[in-house]
C-alpha cells in the first residue's frame, strides 16, 4: 500500500528523513539517560532511582525510533541497509524489552533501599540538630552578662545577637533564648527530625512501575512485527 500510493522518490526520501530522525532520537535518548548520571553509581539507592526514573521517562524516544525505523524499511523494502537495521531494530527491542521488564524488581530495591538511607539521614539530622540545641543551651546558661552570651555564640557559630535583644536585660533575655530552645527541643522529639519525603519516592516509583510493563510491552509488539516481515520477505 505505501509502495503504490507513493512514488520511488517521495519514498527514498521519506525513507531516508525516518532513519535520520530515528538515529537522532537514538541519540537523543542515549544522552538523555547517560549524561545527567554520569558517574555511575550502582552502589548508591537514589542512583539507581534516577537511573530507573530517566530510563523510562526517555523512554518513549527510543520506541519512537524503533517505530521510525519500521517505518524507513516498510518504504524502503528492497534496501539492504534498511533491512538490516530493522533485523537490528527486533534483536534490539527484544533486549531493551527485558531491560524495562528488569526495572521492575530493580525499583523495587531501589525504592527500599533508599528508604532506608533517607531514614538513616533523617536520624542523624535529628542527631546533629540535638546536639547544636545541646551547644546553644551551654552558651545561654554559662554567660554571666551579654558580652559573654554574644561571644559564646560567635563561638559556636550561632546567629549573633540584635541590637534589639542586647538591650534587655541578661534575665529577660536568657528567658527568652532558652524558652525558644526548649520549644526546638520539643519539636524534635515529637516529628523526630527532619521529614523523609516519601511520597516523592512512591510517586515516582508508581511511574516507573506502571510506564515499564507498558514500554516493555511495546517494544515485544516491535520484536514481533519485525519477524514477521522477515519471513514475508
Amino acid at each position: 500500500m505505501v509502495e503504490g500510493s507513493l512514488s520511488n522518490g517521495k519514498r527514498q526520501r521519506l525513507a531516508a528523513l525516518a532513519a535520520a530522525t530515528a538515529n537522532a532520537l537514538l541519540v537523543m535518548f542515549v544522552l538523555a539517560v547517560a549524561l545527567p548520571l554520569l558517574p555511575a553509581k550502582l552502589a548508591d539507592p537514589f542512583w539507581l532511582l534516577a537511573f530507573t526514573g530517566a530510563f523510562c521517562t526517555n523512554g518513549f524516544l527510543a520506541l519512537l525510533a524503533v517505530l521510525l525505523l519500521h517505518l524507513a524499511a516498510a518504504l524502503e523494502p528492497g534496501s539492504r541497509r534498511y533491512q538490516a537495521r530493522r533485523l537490528l531494530v527486533r534483536r534490539s527491542s527484544r533486549l531493551v524489552m527485558v531491560g524495562f521488564l528488569l526495572l521492575l524488581p530493580l525499583q523495587g530495591l531501589a525504592a527500599w533501599r533508599g528508604m532506608e538511607a533517607a531514614q538513616s539521614l533523617s536520624f542523624r539530622a535529628g542527631r546533629v540538630q540535638q546536639a547544636r540545641l545541646a551547644q546553644f543551651r551551654q552558651a545561654v546558661e554559662r554567660s554571666a552578662t551579654i558580652a559573654q552570651l554574644q561571644s559564646q555564640l560567635a563561638a559556636i557559630q550561632a546567629p549573633p545577637l540584635s541590637p534589639a535583644d542586647q538591650r534587655q536585660g541578661l534575665p529577660v533575655l536568657k528567658a527568652d533564648l532558652l524558652a525558644q530552645i526548649k520549644a526546638q527541643e520539643s519539636s524534635l522529639q515529637k516529628h523526630g527530625g527532619p521529614r523523609v519525603p516519601t511520597e516523592v519516592l512512591i510517586k515516582d516509583s508508581l511511574r516507573v512501575l506502571l510506564l515499564a510493563p507498558l514500554l516493555a510491552l511495546a517494544f515485544s509488539v516491535s520484536a514481533r512485527r519485525s519477524s514477521r516481515t522477515e519471513v514475508q520477505a
